[in-house]
Parts: structure tokens; sequence; C-alpha cells
């Protein structure tokens, strides 16, 4: 082949790949530029999916979702048209026995026939690599299955992506990383050389499977919360939320029946977004802000007070007549009428340091994430929602700080309401998460780390997107107070309301609880120390004024931390209409920390 020959051969080779690469090139930013003009016009495509919804020209049959032709034929859309409604017809789902739309979905589907791209949807792992949640690919069909292998012990966390049932939960939230749409696409190879695979990012959580397994496995048959946090970090370790739903559950019924129930609420996430009233574990703030604002003093309080039992001047009593009780034996016996009168005392000062802990204030979740509103549902102390500014998301957009209006009390005109709130009742409600920052706060000598969930994100290339790290809110109080504060949390377990709770113990390199302290068998142990505040919260009318329902169980709740001496995971529990919290709530309390401290020990193997 002579010299010419070869140099037009190797242009025109030359050539050939520049074209391709060209091609490969544009097409990749035409489809990433469709993407960004599907999420600008498809506002309208929007609106005709719900008008189409609302004339019924979708119908559930089982559990799938179809097309009326029929009806869809009398809506005078063009051909292209109509084409699109059909290809959207996997991002309805139905909730509350409705067809809805996943708006969400929408303005990254269908705008152009992608039949050769399916996107495998990324993992969810807890914080050792055990899968949560992933995507399985049959071949032979083509089609994607999501599947929990947990079932329903984290979902109130992960919640579900279902074609029909649409996203919930952290599957919702996360979207963008699990559908691999917050980079440049990420693909795949497959046995089919005309089809590939879109790649989603995985997401590690702080979560630790183990102890979320004992935590909702101690909470079966109840309804309530667990949430385990280490103190140090602000990781969350565990939150459970009883009962819960299996999202690998294929009856059509079966959903529908768990999102239509209202009473035993399934689908919610208790851990974060029930508020309760968290009756005496509240005196922990309350003997915080007494001992920061030197109201102990003996010229206050010269003899302390004498407590009988019945009802106070600001209506508040007890089960049991204390007799002569001081700061210190009050919070060990948990006395109500000590502390409405120190709370009455303390007045607006009582809200102020509540706050510091994270009351009035949203608890963002994922604090280093800021393009992902992922918060716990706000507690609040002393303050009521503004009825004229209803809470339609996590967050009030509206506001500047981006947390919901609420209205304040008047402190000197409502003592009686300051003395309820100070026992822990009324207008103090709290989420789980927010008694379980309260605990963490007092064994990290009086620093606030805000709790999070998200530890790591690596996308399909196992690069690093996102890293988790703490990140402190504040100081609570002063680290003397919170040594104090400490140790009659310890007191309480010993000699207070705690006394009677199963102990702690330690036995060659391992946690293990006994109810027989002094047995043959526990007496060889070591036994550990164990600090926290039971809690026995009255339940209000369902108006929300305040007022006790006698036909309802007081819940059951109990906050805390171990080992005392050093403490590393703090916890919250409770548990609705179980009564004292020494009963219930503090028992399991007792076996998730066993568990928790050997996952520490052993670095989650």
């Amino acid at each position: 082949m002579d010299k010419r020959r070869i140099v037009v051969l190797a242009g025109f080779l030359a050539a050939l790949g520049c074209i391709t690469i060209y091609f490969l090139l544009n097409r990749t930013v035409v489809y990433r530029n469709e993407i960004s003009l599907s999420r600008y016009t498809d506002k309208r495509f929007i609106t005709l999916m719900e008008n189409l919804i609302n004339e019924k020209v979708f119908k559930i049959e089982g559990d799938k979702i179809f097309i009326d032709e029929e009806k869809l034929g009398r809506q005078d859309l063009n051909r292209k048209l109509s084409e699109r409604v059909r290809k959207n017809l996997s991002q309805l789902y139905v909730k509350d026995g409705k067809i809805r739309f996943d708006h969400q979905s929408a303005s990254i589907s269908n705008l152009r026939d992608k039949g050769n791209l399916t996107t495998l949807r990324g993992m969810f792992l807890d914080r050792n690599g055990a899968v949560i949640a992933k995507s399985v690919l049959d071949e032979k069909t083509w089609t994607i299955k999501r599947e929990y292998p947990q079932g329903p012990e984290s979902y109130p966390i992960i919640g579900h992506d279902s074609i029909v049932y649409g996203k919930r939960n952290l599957e919702y939230h996360l979207n963008e990383y699990l559908a691999g749409s917050s980079h440049a696409p990420l693909y795949r190879s497959t046995s089919d050389p005309f089809r590939k695979l879109k790649i989603g990012d995985d997401i590690r959580l702080t979560m630790d499977l183990r102890l979320q397994r004992e935590a909702y496995n101690l909470m079966k048959g109840l309804k309530g919360a667990v949430v385990v946090l280490d103190i140090k970090t602000g990781e969350i370790l565990a939150a459970v939320s009883t009962p819960s739903f299996d999202p690998n559950t294929r009856s059509a019924d079966a959903w529908r029946l768990a999102f239509s129930d209202i009473v035993q609420k399934p689908y919610e996430n208790r851990a974060f977004s029930a508020l309760y009233p968290p009756g005496s574990t509240f005196k922990t703030i309350v003997a915080s802000a007494w001992l920061e604002e030197n109201r102990n003093k003996k010229e206050n309080n010269p003899e302390g007070m004498v407590c009988n039992g019945k009802k106070n001047r600001f209506g508040i009593s007890d089960i049991y007549a204390h007799g002569k009780v001081d700061f210190e034996s009050a919070f060990i016996r948990s006395c109500n009428q000590f502390f409405s009168e120190i709370g009455v005392s303390l007045g607006k000062e009582l809200q102020i340091h509540a706050e510091r802990f994270g009351f009035n204030s949203g608890i963002d979740l994922m604090p280093q994430e800021k393009n992902i509103q992922y918060a716990a549902e706000m507690s609040l102390a002393f303050a009521i929602r503004n009825p004229l500014k209803p809470k339609t998301s996590d967050v009030d957009e509206d506001n500047e700080d981006g947390l919901e209006k609420y209205r304040e009390i008047d402190f000197r005109r409502n003592p009686k309401l300051v003395a309820q709130g100070a026992i822990g009742q009324n207008l103090i409600t709290a989420t789980p998460i927010q008694m379980a920052m309260v605990a963490a706060a007092v064994a990290n000598r009086g620093m606030v780390m805000n709790p999070f969930l998200m530890k790591q994100i690596r996308d399909g290339n196992r690069k690093v997107l996102f890293e988790g790290q703490p990140v402190k809110r504040g100081r609570a109080m002063q680290i003397n107070t919170a040594e104090e504060i400490a140790r009659l949390m310890g007191r309480v377990m010993k000699s207070g309301t705690g006394k009677d709770v199963k102990k702690l113990y330690r036995k060659n390199g391992i946690y293990m609880t006994s109810a027989a302290k002094d047995s043959p068998v526990t007496s060889l142990f070591n036994e550990i120390g164990v600090a926290g505040k039971t809690g026995t919260a009255e339940v209000g009318d369902r108006n929300g004024n305040g007022v006790i329902n006698s036909d309802e169980k007081p819940h059951s709740w109990f906050i805390g931390f171990a080992p005392a001496a050093s403490p590393s995971v703090a916890i919250a529990v409770v548990a609705e209409n179980q009564g004292f919290g020494s009963l219930t709530a503090a028992p399991i309390a007792m076996d998730v920390i066993a568990e928790a401290l050997n996952y520490i020990q052993t670095g989650g193997k």
C-alpha cells in the first residue's frame, strides 16, 4: 500500500473517531439538557395528570393502576401527549385510597424515549455496610424490583420506592442521589448489548442494623419509639418506630389498610415526628435551668418544702406524699410539686434554657447537606403553634430562619400553665429524638451535638460524594451543671424512681442485663452504672388543650446514658399508654443500651 493511500485511510479513521466522540458527547449533553428542559416545562404536564386523575381516567385494579382508554380518548389530546401520559403511568401511586401523581419523578421522566436506558437505584446501607434497601434487575424481563431485606425494622426511616405507591421518607428525600441524578450519569453494561444501566449512588447511614433490630424486637406490640445517639458525634445509631410496615408486602389491600390507619399509623416515623408530653423527663431541663440560675441557694429555699401529694396552689399533685424534699431529693424521687414551684419561679428563663437543648427550633437531620431538607418535627416548650399559620411541611419556608411560626405564652399571667410545663405536661411537647438530645447533652458535659443520619454517599465508581461530620449546636449548660445533673441521674437509677429497673452488667467483655441484682449469678458480674430519668406523661385530650384524659393510661418514658462514669451512648424510649416509665420504657432502654455497648466495644462486628 503506497503512502498516499495510508494517509487517506488514516485521515478517514481519524475523522470517524472524532465524529463518534462528538456523537457520544453530544448525546450526553442532549440527555442532560433534556432533563433540565423537562424540569422547566413539566408544570403543565403535572397539571394535566392531576386533571386526568380528577376525571377518573386512571383506575385501580388489584395492585396495579390502569388507563381507561375510552375516557382518555375523550380528553382531546394529541397522539404525542397521549403517549406521554401512557409512559408516565409508572409515576402514579396510591395513597389513602386515592390515585396520586409523583411530581418529583415527572421532571426526570419520559420527555424522550429512554427505552434502552434503565436506572438501577442505589442502595441504603447501615454504618457497617449491611444492606437495608437494594434494587435487583431481572435481565430476562428487564424489570427492577426494590427489596428491603430488613422488612419493617427500618421502614419508618427508609420508606418505600414503589411504581404504584410512589416514594416515601428517605427514598423520597434522597431520590436525586439514589437515582444518580446529582452528577454526570454513570453507566454499566449488561448482557444485552443494546441496553445499559444508569447507576444510582449508594447511601451509608449512621444506623447499626443489629442495634436497630434489637430495639425493634423489644418494641413489638407497643406503640412508641426508641432513639440511640452517639453522644460525642451526634450520629443516630438507632431510630425505631412501632408499629411499622413491611414494604416488601405485595397485597394491595395491606398497603391500603396500612396507609388509611390513622390510629396505629404504621407509616409514621414516631422517632422523629411524633410529639408527646415528655412528663418527668423534662425535669432534667428544669433542674439544669435551676442550677444555672443559682436558684438553689439557701436564702431562696432554706428548708426545702413539704410534699403532701395533694394539689398545690397551681393544681399540681403527686401520686405519693414525698414529705420534706429539697432540690436533690425532689429530682431523685421526681416530686411534681417541688418542680412546679421552681418552674414558676424560673418563668421565662425556663423556656430560654429549653431552647438551648433544641426546643422551639428545627432539628436538621442532614445538617451538612444544604440541598436536602430533612428535619425532625419541632418540639415546643411554653409555645403554641400559630393557628393562623398551620403546619404544611417539616419547615416553614416563609420564615427567614426556616422554622415554623409559633406564639409564646405570657409567663406572668399563666402560672398554672408554667407549673404544668415544669413537669413536662400541657405546653411541653417533644419528639423522642429531642429527648435523646437532652440525655446526650448531659452526658457530653453540656455540649449539644446535632443528630445526623447520613454517614456517606458513594457513586457507582465508589467515589465519595459526601461525608457526614459532627456538628455542634452549642452549649446547653456549663460543665459543672452537666456533671451535677449526671450525678443526680445516676442516683435516680440507684435509689430513686429507677431503683427497681433491671441492672446493667459486664462479664467476660459482654454487656447484659438482669433484674435479680443480688442473685448468685449477677453477684459475680461487674455492675455498670447507668444515668437516667424516668417519666410518666399524662395524656391530654385530642383537642390539644392539655386537659387530662382519664380514659387513657399515661405514656411511659425513659431517657439516659451509659456507662455513667464514661458515657458513650444516650437513649430515649417512649411507649404509648404503658404507664410508669420504670415499668416499660426503662427496661427496654436497659436492654438496648447493653446491645449498644456491645456494638461499640466490638467495632460493629
